[in-house]
Formats: C-alpha cells, structure tokens, sequence
C-alpha cells in the first residue's frame, strides 16, 4: 500500500497543476473563416511606372465568442502569420500586413496593422515567411468582441519590373489568454 500511494499522488499532480488560474485561451484559426479561393492571390503584372502598387488580398468579418470580453481580462495575444510568394518575374521589396480590428470599424484597412513584415521577392524564386507577432493589444482588443474585422494587404515597391506571382496565405492563427475578471 505505501508503494502505490506515491504513484498516485504523482498521478494526480497534472490534474491539479491548473487548477485555480481560471485561464481562458482561445485559438483562432482564421483561414478557416476563409473561402479556400481568398486564400491564394495571383498578384501583377505590376508594369514600370508603378513603382509602390498596394493589393488588398483579403478583407472580411469574423463572428467571434459572444462575450468574452464581459467576464475576462486579456492577459496576451499573439499572431501566428504564414505565406508564400512564388514570384515569377520582377523583384520587389514588399510590405505583408495583416489588419485585425474590432467589428466597430468600418475598413480594417483604415486601421494601424497588428503584423508588417518585409518581404524581398526575386524572379523565378518562392519566398516563404513564417512569423508570429508575440503580442499585441489591438489583437487582444479586437478578438475579445463577439466580431471582428480581417484584412490583408501587400504593397509592393518595384526594383524590376514587371513584377507577378502568386501569394498563398498558409498559416493565419491568433491565440488570446484571458483571465477570469473580478
């Protein structure tokens, strides 16, 4: 008997180790809010003459956990960003931004983005960016609302033109940790 009272008190250990921090974690997985087809963007030809071309990939509402934000408080929120750009001829230094707001706005895209990420894109070659933002409060903000509005954008300054591929949006998950608010 005293041989097996040691294993079940380590049994129990992990059952209680989170007990009492009364945190919430939701894991967004927003492609899956996505039309497959809004996932991939044939971009350009962007000709000589445009040297900055801005492309909105994907623009929509999101319908979110109906209050959350009434009973919690946030305690992080991060952005998990993948894409990949096969770019076919051209190069570019472009900007990749992801918007994420509350429903309360018009346009994500009128709003300061929670990810901008430089890309350098090469003809001929795939370029691939794998990133996560660690933390950012109009994330939080914005994912504690029963909705929210997304967006994605790329602008591209030309190096040589024309500039054209495809983007595909491969990884696009938020994680926000509430806690209980008192």
């Amino acid at each position: 008997m005293r041989r097996l009272m040691p294993i079940a008190l380590l049994l129990a250990l992990p059952l209680c180790a989170g007990c009492g921090n009364r945190s919430l974690i939701l894991t967004v997985d927003i492609l899956s809010f996505m039309d497959s087809s809004s996932r991939t963007l044939a971009y350009g030809p962007i000709p000589l003459g445009f040297p900055v071309d801005t492309v909105d990939v994907f623009s929509d509402s999101l319908n979110l956990l109906q209050g959350v934000g009434d009973v919690t408080q946030v305690a992080s929120a991060s952005l998990k960003i993948g894409a990949q750009f096969d770019n076919a001829t051209g190069a570019a230094d472009a900007r990749f931004l992801v918007y994420i707001s509350s429903a309360d706005s018009t346009d994500p895209f009128t709003t300061t983005p929670v990810a901008d990420i430089p890309v350098q894109l090469f003809p001929g070659q795939i370029t691939t960016v794998n990133t996560e933002i660690a933390s950012s409060p109009a994330l939080a903000d914005a994912l504690t609302h029963d909705k929210a509005k997304v967006g994605v954008q790329l602008i591209f300054s030309g190096t040589s033109f024309p500039i054209q591929g495809v983007e595909t949006l491969t990884q696009l998950t938020a994680i926000v940790v509430t806690k209980k608010d008192f």
